[in-house]
């Protein structure tokens, strides 16, 4: 059989020790070194066996064959060595950096400079997790500690030597007449306590090192960021040192290597110790509340209730198909376990699935749907609270007028007075008034009623017109009839899938003012999620409108969800920035390089949070809530995606 089948052959299935291979094809000459035998000259048949490392010296000439390499055959190993030679050098060259410099004070690797510190000396009383200031450090660095457990022996008989200098020390200043030394005795006093621990089996010794390798653009800002690591630990009496002249070791000290090349170490105790451990950073871990993610920052757990903020309002923020609506729909699921009635306005009829499995109210407003919601409808007052006539009736006419500005398109100021006149004039006609708004047992009007108002009214003939056609026209039907729903508990959605998006606009401001009445006329825990909130922030009073109710919602104990995707849309809006500003909670998941920019100027972001939204993966991202930060990957259970997943691969 051709020897170049079996070379190839050995080289496809050998999985041994790769550098006895390589030096066998090299060297020797004769294939049968290799031990390889065929039974016959078809290769599917052939039965490799190759030596192992140990006994390429045992080979003696009786094991080789009479079969010797031809020279092309051997030119030809060789010619494969050298381009896997070449290929591989070709890959550590794609993979190096371009250069690497080395001198006193730090290493520079491309454009990349790196300046590593050591710990040397520690206060005498360590509090726990003092490390903390540093893991939260927002700053690109590395650092590594290298524990080295000591003989209990060993320390023994050198605490006994020290003890014994210095009770020496103590006598040779008494036959001096000196005064007592405090720092002696203090000296005296933990050297006993050590001993007595070590004997107990209390504590033990180890040599500790603590390695830091900090990562900058320009020389300057690596001189800043040192004198900033200085200031960070010398506040708690914990002294560091430059690495001078072991730049390139302090380096591979605080690399993913597990070799101590500085060898900096001081001696420390188990008490000692113990306060470096476990690492703590950014933790939004609370003892109640719902899971929302990992910290990707230290992995602990994101566990947080929206209630127990300043206000439960939420903003989310994420590019098209990155785990936004995910995100919320786990949020959703996890908060009905807790008791807390969710809202949903759908407009893309993604939560019909979550419906359907927690036994919740799927509402499909639409053309040819029989719910029917009434913009007229007042909330009920709630108990124990002081509300004076005509508060409510003035706030319906407030937003009757802007859901009117958005049928009608944008309204003069004489059109404005007019249908302020006529609203108030049919609610009046049905016994509701400035001073008596009580609606107990008095109907409510509808559209219907308005319109024939205003067609007794000089002046309205115009908006009689454009009015027409949601009362007897061709959209009549959505607006213009009574309520025939009840909010239910648990959670509810509200879908405008099937709506012209002519009328959606206006099917989205005219729920948000429903689910603001029945929210103003029970308290309870809610959470309203308004999903593809630019929809609602496109039109002037629409989004007018979201934010007067983000703003005055925590009194009634409901909390705001808005989503978008549209990140400059929601922006854009005078009234986006003030809705965000009103949101203790933001999510933010991977953004596009366009809107990247303006979530930066909102945000405040740094250089490293605008990487990670501009490189996380699908439901990787940035959490805040008030002060605190964290990187989160939101993560489900099998059971928990198979229901909230929209992605058809699952």
């Amino acid at each position: 059989m051709a020897n170049q089948a079996l070379l190839e052959l050995i080289a496809k299935n050998y999985t041994g020790d790769a550098e006895w291979y390589e030096q066998a094809l090299l060297k020797q000459e004769d294939i049968s070194a290799l031990k390889v035998t065929a039974s016959d000259d078809i290769l599917p048949n052939v039965s490799v066996e190759i030596a192992p490392p140990s006994a390429i010296e045992t080979i003696t000439p009786q094991d080789v064959s009479s079969k010797k390499l031809t020279k092309q055959e051997a030119d030809e190993i060789r010619l494969w060595e050298k381009e896997y030679r070449e290929a591989l050098a070709f890959v550590k060259d794609a993979i190096a950096p371009s250069m690497m410099k080395i001198d006193a004070s730090k290493l520079q690797i491309g454009d990349t400079y790196i300046r590593t510190f050591f710990t040397y000396a520690y206060p005498d009383f360590l509090e726990g997790n003092w490390l903390g200031p540093l893991i939260n450090w927002d700053v690109k660095f590395d650092m590594s500690m290298f524990i080295y457990p000591v003989e209990s022996a060993y320390i023994m008989k050198y605490l006994r030597k020290r003890l014994t200098e210095l009770h020496s020390e103590r006598s040779l200043n008494a036959d001096k007449g000196l005064i007592n030394d405090p720092a002696l005795d203090a000296q005296v006093q933990d050297v006993e306590e050590l001993r007595a621990s070590l004997t107990r089996g209390q504590e033990r010794y180890f040599h500790f090192s603590i390695y830091i390798s900090i990562y900058a653009d320009s020389e300057d800002q690596i001189k800043k960021l040192s004198s900033t690591l200085d200031t960070l630990l010398s506040g708690r009496n914990i002294l560091t040192k430059q690495a001078f002249l072991r730049s390139e070791q302090g380096f591979v000290a605080t690399g993913p290597f597990a070799r101590d090349e500085v060898g900096v170490y001081r001696n420390i105790s188990t008490k000692g110790l113990s306060t470096t451990f476990p690492f703590t950073s950014n933790s939004l871990s609370q003892d109640d509340g719902i899971l929302y993610g990992i910290n990707t920052h230290n992995n602990s757990l994101i566990i947080f209730d929206r209630f127990r903020t300043e206000n439960a309002n939420m903003v989310v923020f994420a590019k098209s198909g990155w785990g936004k609506s995910f995100a919320v729909k786990l949020e959703i699921l996890r908060s009905l376990m807790l008791g807390t009635d969710v809202i949903v306005l759908d407009p893309e009829n993604e939560y019909k699935t979550l419906v359907d499995t927690v036994g919740g109210t799927y509402v499909n407003i639409n053309l040819n749907s029989n719910e029917r919601i009434n913009p007229f409808d007042l909330p009920r007052a709630l108990k124990d609270t002081e509300t004076k006539s005509g508060d409510l009736l003035r706030g319906a006419v407030i937003n009757l007028l802007g859901l009117m500005n958005l049928m009608l398109g944008k309204c003069t100021p004489s059109e404005t007075s007019i249908l302020e006149k006529a609203i108030i004039t049919t609610y009046s006609l049905k016994g509701i008034t400035m001073t008596d708004d009580d609606i107990s047992g008095k109907e409510v009007p509808i559209m219907k009623d308005l319109y024939s108002v205003l067609e007794t009214m000089d002046g309205a003939k115009g908006i009689c017109e454009r009015l027409e056609k949601y009362v007897t026209g061709i959209f009549s039907g959505v607006f213009s009839e009574a309520t025939n729903i009840n909010l239910t508990d648990g959670l509810v959605v509200f879908s405008v899938r099937d709506l012209d998006d002519i009328l959606r606009p206006i099917a989205m401001y005219m729920l948000l003012g429903y689910v603001w009445n029945v929210t103003r006329s029970s308290l309870r825990k809610r959470v309203l999620v308004v999903d593809e909130a630019w929809n609602i922030m496109q039109h002037e009073d629409s989004a007018k409108f979201l934010f007067g109710l983000v703003k005055r919602a925590r009194k009634y104990g409901l909390g705001v969800t808005t989503i978008t995707q549209d990140v400059e849309d929601f922006m854009g809006s005078p009234h986006g920035k003030a809705i965000v500003t009103n949101s203790s909670i933001q999510l933010l998941l991977k953004q596009s390089p366009a809107s990247i920019d303006v979530l930066q100027n909102v945000f405040k972001l740094t250089e490293q949070e605008k990487y990670i939204l501009l490189n996380s993966a699908v439901g990787q991202g940035l959490f805040f809530a008030g002060t605190e930060h964290v990187g989160i990957q939101v993560l489900a259970s099998y059971f928990e995606e198979q229901v909230i997943t929209t992605n058809p691969n699952k």
